[in-house]
């Protein structure tokens, strides 16, 4: 589901805070259905609109991947752009949902979540989604002026 809200969320500066997607600034409805197309076209990733259930209104995006089919892991990422939906807990039901279908039906033993220290929406999420932290890459990304940690929360099927 590509439209102007979508490209909307990745040029508004606090919706893409804490994502890389802000360094390609400024996106277009084009750039962005290349990238949504290319997620689709590769077997490797998985690439989910996050829909309300009560009126059907897409309020962000999860992707599960690059899937490592040898080691049986893969990434798992999300964004919430729609600032009326922060807070009420469809990120966490979303990382639930992915996890459960990558353990389910991709085959996946390990799901793997990155993201900025400062992210406290994220950790939130996982935290509650029951992912752990495992890793921390210390001052790996340069965030609003200064170097912050590069957090790494995982889940076992």
């Amino acid at each position: 589901m590509v439209d102007e809200t979508y490209v909307n969320w990745l040029n508004d500066d606090e919706v893409n805070r804490y994502l890389e997607v802000r360094f390609g600034i400024p996106h277009t409805l084009d750039s962005t259905k290349e990238f949504v197309k290319m997620n689709y076209e590769d077997a490797s990733n998985h690439f989910f609109a996050i829909m309300l259930k009560k009126d059907d209104r897409h309020i962000g995006n999860i992707k599960v991947g690059p899937i490592n089919k040898h080691h049986g892991f893969a990434e798992i990422g999300i964004m919430i752009g729609e600032k009326s939906a922060w807070g009420k807990g469809h990120g966490t039901e979303a990382i639930k949902l992915a996890t459960q279908y990558s353990f389910e039906k991709l085959g996946v033993h390990k799901l793997i979540a990155g993201f900025y220290d400062v992210n406290m929406g994220s950790r939130k999420a996982f935290e509650k989604a029951g992912y752990s932290q495992e890793g921390v890459l210390t001052k790996k990304f340069r965030c609003e002026g200064r170097y912050v940690d590069h957090l790494l929360f995982c889940k076992n099927k």
